[in-house]
Order: C-alpha cells, then structure tokens, then sequence
C-alpha cells in the first residue's frame, strides 16, 4: 500500500467516523446542531463572501471599462509595430534601390 492509498483510506475513515458521531449527537440531542451541520452552515458563509466579492470585483471591472481600456492599448501598439514594419521595408527597399 502506497502512502497516497493510506492517506486515502485514513481521509475516509475518518470521515466515515465524523459523521457516524454526528448522527449519533444528533440523536441524542434533537435541537444542537451536530458538526457536520456548523461545517455546512460555515462553508455556505464563506461561499456567499467569495460571491460576493467577485460580483464586487466584477462591477469595479465594468465601472473602469478596463476590457475598453486593454482594447485600446493593444490596438495603438498593434499600430505602433505595422508602423515600425512599414518604416523597415521602406527602408530595406532603399537599400535594395541604391
């Protein structure tokens, strides 16, 4: 057995023991909620903080025009090198000419 197979087997029994704990709290105290439950409360808590902070992060994008912004730089430089190319081959074609 592999130490990844261990730690896979080990993650599983343990699992496995965390929830039969928690259903056994669970019924023996009908109101508390068990572990599993706070864990669950917890990460949808964190998943609506993540959401949003990406909906808030995503207005600023919007409100900045950035993808506008990006578009407009990369056109100049876009023109910027086929200016560069052109004043190259001009050149090249003098050269070429004397």
């Amino acid at each position: 057995m592999t130490w990844k197979q261990f730690v896979a087997l080990l993650a599983v029994a343990l699992t496995i023991s965390l929830a039969s704990f928690t259903l056994s709290r669970a019924s023996e105290s009908g109101n508390e909620p068990g572990v599993v439950d706070k864990v669950g409360e917890t990460a949808k808590k964190i998943g609506k903080k993540i959401e949003e902070g990406v909906k808030k992060t995503a207005k600023k994008v919007e409100d900045k025009h950035v993808p506008e912004k990006v578009e407009k730089k990369l056109k100049k430089a876009a023109d910027k090198t086929a200016e560069g190319f052109a004043k190259a081959e001009r050149k090249i074609k003098e050269k070429l000419a004397d």
